[in-house]
């Protein structure tokens, strides 16, 4: 249900209504020709800094490597290396440059460093019997120069293709900073696109009311809301836009650098992304409308902080960043949107209050638990129990739970039902609840609570708290069950493996590694008894052969276990 009415002007207030032509407004370089490409390639982008992405915004630029991994990669600067890491998730394999002029260059999802660092790396790998590493090293260690080839580019860790992650950040806080902002040779002159306005009524919670959604659309060239005046029944109005960029030669579709409001010529709000510190970057949920996004996939990007919302980007000009609409008469709103290369489309419409006065809210104004930001918000039932950190939540919230009893017969709880399922927290909670009263007792070390919700999944290890309660952390409300993991992960050879096969022309052995529920939490290869390193590509481990297998006979074991301690062994004998 939406909280407001509206209604259209005729065609005088229409003129009012129309948007001016897109322009471009030169945007500031922060270090004039500081840093140089990573790639010798024209540079096309798949993602951008400042992209709205689930719990975070993207904190730098993802570039194009022509569809394939193994394209070199240079240093953007003069500098040392002074940080490398290698993981199955996040950048994958990266290297961090530190740079004399106070920032720090980034460089993620690499496929193999340059053969100096690739062997320090893989002998830390062996002192530290972990393939998976994090490594400081020192200013004199690996020096580098502007356009040294410091690695190739890959598809590791979380990355969805081949790409290559650039990111540009303050050395002494690690902040990362607006990287498309720094002069490299990106060709983009198109504006972004405007598709839709969403007005609030700021007397409520954003969590208890649907928005007016308003498309947005073009009039001989200029751009407006349809309908171009609306008549609302708030006092005070919040706006939102749905709103993406796009550059030349790529379909992709990109985040804003800049958003400003006006009402009657007068600036109301403003955000702009040059920078976003790692620890508020959760807060990308209270920029945006959560609760429209996840029921369906709209991102409104608020021009009013809620008061939970942490993130330095925002310049207000009056009160909130809301419209008083309270003096009844006609407010001529204006609404710039501009992208880091300066590129700039206006939309404009018309607002007022209606007399009358009400609202159609999300949820019922008999709600018996309001739940409120900067306070505990305490539930203490006999069968569910947690208290909400007064940081946990962005606004005010109708918090509601039920308890279904099911015939399920691999549940070993009632299914907990906590709404709003919709709304994000910032922080985990503690939530304690009742199992069955039944559980043999050799499974009380294998259970795991799971919550589910629109569009995600979270499943922790459970742990036994006084009361006979199972307790776990968790990010959000949802629907939450336990069940227990009695299944020992999978390792599955890639290829055909059996005792005694020689593989004396084979580069690499190939294994897949699942877990049916609790997930993977570590394996381990061990040659002759001696630590072996296996590389891991999503849930496939892989050894490549090297010094540590000379010629002869060999036993290759491989043990893998899951997040509540179920273990699998693989054991190979082959000759070499």
């Amino acid at each position: 249900m939406q909280i407001f009415k509206y209604t259209t002007l005729f065609s005088g207030m229409m003129v009012l209504a129309v948007a001016a032509m897109a322009q471009s407004i030169p945007v500031s370089n922060p270090a004039p020709d500081a840093f140089a490409s990573p790639l010798h390639i024209p540079l096309v982008l798949a993602g951008n800094y400042g992209e709205l992405r689930p719990d975070h915004f993207h904190a730098g630029l993802d570039i194009k490597t022509l569809g394939r991994t193994g394209l070199p990669v240079y240093a953007a600067a003069d500098g040392f290396i002074g940080r490398v890491a290698v993981s199955n998730s996040g950048y994958g394999h990266v290297i961090y440059i530190q740079h004399p002029n106070g920032y720090t260059t980034v460089y993620g999802h690499l496929e193999r460093f340059m053969p100096a660092l690739a062997a320090y790396v893989k002998q830390q790998q062996y002192r530290l019997q972990s393939w998976a590493v994090d490594l400081e090293l020192q200013p004199d260690q690996f020096p580098v120069r502007q356009g040294q080839l410091i690695a190739w580019s890959g598809n590791t860790g979380a990355a969805v293709g081949p790409h290559l992650h650039f990111e540009i950040r303050n050395t002494a806080t690690q902040t990362p900073l607006n990287t498309q902002l720094f002069g490299l040779p990106i060709t983009d002159h198109i504006p972004p696109t405007v598709y839709r306005i969403a007005i609030y009524d700021r007397d409520q919670s954003l969590y208890l009311q649907h928005p007016l959604q308003l498309p947005v659309h073009a009039i001989h060239g200029q751009w407006t809301t349809n309908p171009s005046a609306v008549v609302v029944n708030s006092a005070h109005a919040g706006l939102g836009i749905q709103v993406l960029d796009h550059e030349n030669g790529t379909p992709n579709r990109f985040g804003i650098y800049e958003a400003r409001l006006y009402d009657n010529g007068q600036p109301v709000a403003t955000f702009r992304l040059d920078s976003i510190p790692f620890a508020l970057t959760e807060d990308v949920n209270a920029h945006m409308d959560y609760p429209t996004w996840r029921e369906d996939g709209r991102q409104y990007q608020l021009f009013f902080p809620l008061p939970g919302n942490r993130l330095p980007i925002y310049q207000l000009y009056r009160p909130g960043g809301v419209i008083d609409l309270s003096d009844g008469k006609w407010h001529h709103l204006s609404i710039e949107v501009q992208d880091a290369s300066g590129n700039q489309r206006v939309i404009r419409f018309s607002l007022r209050k209606a007399g009358a006065t009400g609202a159609h809210p999300r949820v019922s104004d008999t709600c018996s638990n309001r739940m409120q930001p900067g306070q505990h918000n305490i539930v203490d039932e006999s069968d569910l129990s947690f208290d909400l950190p007064p940081e946990a939540l962005y606004d005010r919230i109708c918090f509601h739970y039920t308890v279904e009893y099911t015939r399920n017969p691999h549940l070993l709880s009632p299914v907990y039902h906590l709404s709003p399922a919709t709304i994000p927290l910032k922080t985990d909670f503690t939530l304690y609840l009742k199992p069955l009263s039944d559980i043999p007792e050799p499974l009380h070390s294998k259970l795991v609570i799971i919550r589910k919700a629109p569009g995600e999944q979270e499943l922790r290890v459970a742990t036994w708290a006084p009361g006979e309660w199972l307790a776990g952390r968790f990010r959000g409300f949802g629907d939450f069950e336990v069940k227990a993991d009695t299944t020992a992960p999978l390792i599955m050879p890639l290829g055909k493996l059996h005792d005694g096969i020689r593989l004396t022309d084979a580069r690499e052995i190939r294994f897949r590694i699942t877990d049916d529920l609790s997930g993977i939490a570590s394996y381990r290869a061990t040659l002759d008894g001696k630590w072996l390193l296996m590389g891991q590509f999503r849930n496939t481990i892989y050894y490549s052969f090297d010094e540590h297998c000379p010629p002869g006979r060999h036993t290759l074991i491989i043990t893998v276990s899951d997040n509540v301690g179920n273990s699998r062994t693989y054991e190979l004998h082959f000759i070499r």
